[in-house]
């Protein structure tokens, strides 16, 4: 399994990560390919090396540009780009978590979040070369060790604010934090963004360095402004592993029965991977409901909410867990009934291990054409 571990001595930036992964040995020229496709007028993009003290790493310099963008032309300039499914999604994942945190401190509807500091090229920028570096690597999993903040107050298009400001904190909810005497942002909301994307729960492993890259930042400090990022493989042992979660679960035998499916929605909407929720014997020869959680570690706090105020439980248990999961990607096929959304699943060689057709594409198809739901499922077996 492909290793990027990003260690955050000083915090974490969009700028710091490309340049950190192209010391790493990612080619400027794999990312200014990229960029090269978008529909706009780019600010210039040059590297130079720098050096504090004994560390010597890379800076990316980004030239002045008074170009803007709005989350809807940042998803469309996103889609329109000729290049890998995994880096598509990989960059949307990144701005989708973006726009959800600044939607939650701000309390505005997703669709009428309007950034500032983020609605420049730059950040598009960012995003996009970071998920093409990290496809560049191969990279399978990444890690990060604890982030920096700074302290004091800050300066933003919203007014002067607490550093690290509440996008940054909303987004990086979860994880491991240091806060530094440092009157700088050392941590943005861009930085947070690429964590909170790419690393999945705080699961630590041995892994074989066979790569290093030092990404300096815009300020100068008396500790050295850096990000570095190693690249390395883990040992067989952990090759299946992919993310720990968290199991919620909680017994109840006074919860009425026909509200459970709803409460599981709204559990489901809060941020859990899995709701289920099966009969179970109680004390007393009771016959009860156990409600099952899997959830990622940064919503434990809103689930354990939302299950307290959506049932009648009491209590509610918890403890980690191992998950594996296979690569996934969603296409549509062409059949004879009309096209068809299909879910692949890929083992970590690439192979494809299965094709799932999703139950509300049956139903689709079955209600407009009216066909009976087993009859249409198998002859789509057969075709796909």
């Amino acid at each position: 399994m492909k290793i990027l571990y990003l260690d955050p001595v000083l915090g974490i930036s969009g700028d710091k990560t490309v340049s950190a992964l192209i010391d790493a040995g990612c080619p400027q020229s794999v990312l200014t390919d990229l960029l090269e496709g978008l529909p706009v007028k780019l600010p210039s993009l040059a590297t130079e090396k720098r050096r504090q003290g004994a560390l010597a790493g890379t800076y990316l310099k980004v030239g002045p540009s008074d170009l803007h963008l709005s989350v809807r032309q940042m998803e469309e300039m996103i889609g329109d780009l000729k290049t890998e499914d995994r880096v598509k999604e990989d960059t949307r994942g990144m701005l989708d978590v973006i726009v959800s945190a600044e939607s939650k401190v701000h309390a505005v509807p997703k669709e009428e979040i309007h950034f500032h500091e983020l609605s420049h090229i730059d950040t598009l920028i960012d995003l996009l070369c970071v998920a093409r570096a990290v496809a560049y690597f191969s990279i399978d999993r990444v890690l990060c060790g604890p982030v920096a903040h700074g302290r004091g107050f800050i300066k933003t298009a919203h007014g002067v604010m607490p550093n690290p400001p509440p996008a940054t904190t909303e987004l990086l909810m979860g994880f491991p934090a240091v806060f530094l005497d440092e009157e700088l942002e050392l941590t943005t909301p861009t930085g947070a963004a690429i964590v909170r994307h790419y690393v999945k729960g705080q699961a630590k492993e041995a892994f074989t360095i066979s790569g290093q890259g030092c990404g300096f930042g815009t300020f100068e400090t008396a500790r050295p402004n850096v990000l570095r990022a190693f690249i390395g493989e883990s040992s067989d042992a952990f090759v299946d592993v992919d993310e720990v979660v968290w199991m919620m679960e909680a017994d109840m035998d006074d919860m009425e029965t026909e509200y459970l499916g709803a409460a599981a929605d709204r559990i489901r909407r809060a941020g859990a991977l899995d709701v289920l929720y099966f009969p179970v014997q109680m004390k007393k020869g009771r016959s009860g409901v156990r409600l099952s959680i899997i959830a990622p570690e940064s919503r434990i706090g809103d689930l354990t909410e939302e299950v307290f105020r959506e049932t009648s439980t009491f209590g509610i248990r918890l403890r980690s867990e191992w998950r594996c999961v296979l690569a996934r990607k969603e296409e549509v096929r062409p059949t004879r009934f009309g096209p068809v959304k299909v879910k692949k699943g890929f083992d970590r060689s690439g192979r494809l291990v299965k094709t799932h057709i999703e139950f509300e594409e049956v139903k689709r198809i079955a209600d407009e054409q009216g066909i009976p739901y087993r009859s249409l499922l198998e002859n789509l077996k057969k075709e796909l």
